[in-house]
């Protein structure tokens, strides 16, 4: 491991390695399963940090990105119900390349400048997926990783998958896409799974969006304390 390096949890004794941020900005972070109600926080987040530092200050982001999200492989993976036709291995190399590149283009830069950075999903919706897949033993994606930045605070955004679907369900754009609900429930477990060792600040966000705020907001004000405003 490298001197800056932070060891993180992966699954199978394997250990993710994330650089320490060592800049002036944060970087904040919400994970959780499609449905969970990520978009409500991340956009109550982005209102009260914007209040709080200014608007010039604060970055909105989402992983992955454009670069992979509109490739033909990505959006069959999301939208198709023919899953036997992908590689999955594909998919993570497409997202990985992706978050590393976002990582050195968008990140590391805006860290640099001051600027705080809220990032819709991360690296562990990766590894989430990963091993809700069964892909236990990826060595290749934890080395390919270690150049990544670790979050100043990453929150887990968390309802039970049942409630996660009806959610989905319920959107207009969403009603008639095809979903793999036993995926997402593993996917659910994974992110659980992972909470304690990645020091998540998991939020129940079954509860009003003003409540699960409330804790968020609370949350948050402790990385920014001694700051200037």
């Amino acid at each position: 491991m490298s001197p800056s390096g932070e060891k993180l949890f992966c699954g199978e004794g394997r250990m993710l390695e994330l650089q320490k941020n060592t800049y002036q900005g944060k970087l904040i972070v919400f994970e959780g399963t499609d449905g969970a109600g990520k978009t409500t926080l991340i956009s109550k987040t982005m209102e009260y940090l914007c209040a709080r530092f200014g608007a010039d200050r604060v970055l909105s982001e989402k992983q992955p990105t454009d670069l992979s999200r509109k490739t033909r492989l990505f959006q069959k993976m999301m939208y198709c119900s023919k899953h036997e036709e992908i590689n999955y291995r594909a998919v993570q190399l497409l997202t990985l390349s992706d978050r590393v590149q976002h990582n050195h283009e968008v990140i590391i830069p805006a860290l640099r400048a001051g600027k705080i950075i809220i990032c819709d999903r991360y690296l562990y919706t990766s590894i989430a997926n990963m091993l809700a897949r069964g892909y236990r033993n990826e060595t290749w994606f934890f080395d390919a990783s270690k150049e990544i930045i670790k979050p100043d605070i990453a929150f887990l955004a968390y309802v039970e998958p049942e409630i996660a679907i009806q959610r989905i369900r319920s959107r207009p754009k969403e009603c008639d896409r095809y979903l793999n609900e036993e995926l997402l429930h593993n996917v659910a477990k994974e992110f659980l799974s992972m909470q304690e060792q990645e020091k998540f600040h998991t939020l129940d966000t079954s509860q009003s969006a003003d409540v699960v705020f409330r804790q968020a907001k609370k949350d948050l004000d402790t990385i920014f304390r001694g700051k200037n405003e």
